[in-house]
């Protein structure tokens, strides 16, 4: 495509032609980007674009403490993005997307504003609609230089046989070029292919390029060479992998084209392995956004149905016989192990900074391959675990370290498909000062020049379908940031072996705490007033239930925020029990409000939630030394949490 027809064309990419005035209020600005559904606005004055709006920087301004009070008001310049990208449309189409592709960071994400000569808005450009532009824009190109190679080798048969096969070669091009027969025999190469290949060390030979295609793409490309050589097909694009000495595998796209005269197959290589990383590795943040936003949600939603399950069962088991206790009991714990399956879930698909914690390295190993289960069971893989019968106590992340396990033992798997009798075992021990889990398989083994790089970002040995090289680099990031080491042992066809050694903790507490029990409900003083704030009704009966029978408390009940603040402008409370996520006015923004109303009632405060959903959420709660109890939640939790504000509330009153 020619050059002033992309740019032309760029009109074509506008997403959409959303702008405010750089003056308008972020208020308004907040009610654009709702009605707009969009990420970014452009910013204008007097019909001149000046800049580029964030939606993200927006939020950030408006969500934080005192955000709306304090900002609402500003201009929208005061969101704008530091580095705005405008261009003018007539200006050349690659100069646009070297600028737009070259940003980093959060930059690169950023929409681009279209412009006409006098600098006012023709509309915004997403980044992905460039990468495709870029893309298409490469892929004409390959085209159009396979035709003109073609048209050279056209020219003259005795020109092509004296001087213009070892031009047709094109030396000096950026793409590899090699003249292939029907069934992938080389007859000649240039030197940007030695390069692709990694030729230079002079330790291969290139003597068929379809021995370099792996097995399951090599039918396939046997049968585009020869297609080209019935005379029937059109010069024709396709990618393949190629495994590269020292190198893995490698992506590429293959342009190919019938040489009449010489009776050979033209292939012009293009390496875009990178290209389709930073493709798929796009898709996959999409993906975890919207995986994230769907575990936290789901999280939220089962705590909330699993906590009055919890609670009743308790409240049953109190009241009733031996038998139906013993049913009540087996309730409980049914809960107790969903709602560490939910926990485990949200560690991984979103974890938090690294919190070092002293834990059972068993309890890590185990807990890992219980989410593995689905896995280990369809792949039909034996798994041997081997746990020493005393704790192994290690000072590290569990959620990371659980990663780790989760990585290396759905890799050992991986290893072993195919294979007779597939075995994976993992072991747990203790080796002078430190302690050690071994994951090790009886899978096809890692190649002896391929052990060096194993743990190098991007680095795979699966194809593209399969791994993007960056689980082992990320295994090995996570070991070094808790203290430790990572090393591996591969024979080919006889398995691999990784060993992670992290510090064993030595300085051990001399008593655990206990978990609380029925004494901590007998102890709590009876009387008082409470008030709970859930849109959950039946979680808001089951705590106007607790704090009455159990507590001796009158107990009020409202479903949001709104309520609530009406209550307690006539009513004073011994404790307000609230939920962080409610309709109308949240968790939260009642506490804001509280603690700013009535710093006295604001003390005997306490959140409740199924799933806060923000880590900002964690940080601001620790400053604030609110309590937080975790749906679900026993009734011994739940006074363990209360009781010290109960309480203080019967002292001062006597």
């Amino acid at each position: 495509m020619a050059l002033r027809a992309e740019a032309t064309a760029l009109r074509s990419l506008v997403h959409h032609c959303g702008c405010v005035d750089y003056e308008t209020s972020l208020e308004q600005v907040q009610r654009v980007f709702t009605e707009k559904q969009v990420d970014f606005l452009a910013l204008v004055h007097d019909g001149q674009v000046t800049g580029l709006c964030s939606r993200l920087r927006l939020g950030n301004m408006l969500g934080s403490r005192f955000g709306f009070a304090l900002n609402s008001r500003s201009p929208a310049r005061a969101a704008q993005v530091e580095n705005p990208l405008i261009y003018d449309e007539t200006g050349p189409v690659r100069v646009l997307l070297d600028r737009a592709l070259a940003r980093d960071g959060d930059e690169f994400h950023e929409d681009v504003s279209l412009v006409d000569q006098s600098q006012g808005l023709i509309g915004l450009i997403p980044i992905d609609a460039l990468a495709r532009l870029q893309t298409r824009l490469v892929a004409d190109q390959v085209d159009d230089l396979r035709r003109q190679h073609l048209e050279l080798f056209q020219t003259g048969h005795a020109l092509r046989q004296s001087q213009g096969l070892y031009l047709g070669l094109f030396e000096g091009h950026t793409l590899g070029v090699v003249l292939l027969d029907v069934e992938g025999g080389v007859h000649g190469h240039n030197r940007r292919l030695a390069e692709l290949l990694n030729l230079e060390s002079g330790s291969v030979t290139l003597a068929s390029l379809s021995a370099w295609v792996v097995e399951s793409e090599r039918r396939a490309f046997l049968a585009l060479l020869a297609d080209q050589a019935s005379h029937a097909a059109l010069p024709a694009t396709q990618e393949f992998t190629l495994k590269i000495p020292g190198r893995g595998a490698r992506q590429f796209r293959c342009s190919t084209g019938w040489i009449r005269e010489t009776g050979q197959i033209c292939a012009c290589l293009d390496d875009v392995t990178e290209q389709r990383m930073l493709e798929r590795q796009l898709g996959r943040q999409e993906k975890q956004t919207l995986l994230d936003t769907l575990v936290g949600g789901i999280a939220h939603e089962l705590n909330n149905k699993l906590t009055p399950v919890q609670g009743f069962s308790q409240l049953i088991e109190l009241n009733t016989d031996e038998q139906t206790r013993l049913y009540a009991g087996l309730i409980s714990k049914s809960v107790k192990e969903a709602a560490s399956i939910i926990q485990q879930l949200l560690q991984l698909s979103k974890p938090g900074t690294t919190i070092s914690q002293t834990t059972d390295l068993r309890t890590i190993v185990d807990e890992a391959l219980t989410m593995l289960r689905f896995q280990i069971r369809d792949s039909g893989c034996a798994v041997r675990v081997q746990l020493p019968a005393v704790p192994v106590w290690v000072r590290t992340d569990p959620a990371q370290i659980k990663q780790v396990v989760l990585n290396l033992a759905l890799n050992a798997i991986q290893a072993c498909e195919n294979r007779d009798s597939p075995e994976i075992t993992i072991e747990v021990l203790e080796q002078d000062v430190r302690a050690m889990f071994v994951v090790s398989d009886n899978g096809i083994g890692i190649p002896a020049e391929n052990l060096g790089r194993i743990f190098d970002p991007f680095f795979t040995t699966k194809g593209p379908e399969r791994g993007t090289g960056l689980g082992l680099s990320v295994c090995f990031s996570i070991v070094r940031q808790n203290g430790g080491e990572i090393g591996v042992e591969s024979q080919p066809g006889s398995g691999a072996r990784f060993s992670v050694w992290l510090p064993l903790e030595t300085a051990l507490p001399l008593a655990f705490d206990l978990p609380p029990d029925q004494q901590t409900v007998r102890a709590i003083p009876r009387g008082g007033r409470v008030l709970v704030v859930e849109d959950e009704l039946v979680v808001g009966r089951l705590m106007q239930e607790i704090f009455h029978t159990q507590f001796g408390c009158e107990v009020d009940l409202v479903n949001n925020g709104i309520v609530a603040f009406e209550k307690l402008a006539n009513t004073k409370y011994t404790l307000v029990i609230s939920d962080v996520r409610m309709p109308e006015m949240n968790g939260t923004e009642l506490y804001l409000w509280l603690r700013e109303a009535q710093p006295a009632t604001a003390r005997r405060f306490v959140f409740v939630t199924g799933h806060a959903g923000e880590k900002h959420f964690e940080t601001e709660v620790a400053q604030w030394g609110v309590p937080v109890i975790a749906k679900p939640f026993t009734i011994e939790q739940l006074a363990s949490v209360c009781a010290p504000f109960l309480r203080s509330s019967v002292s001062l009153s006597a």
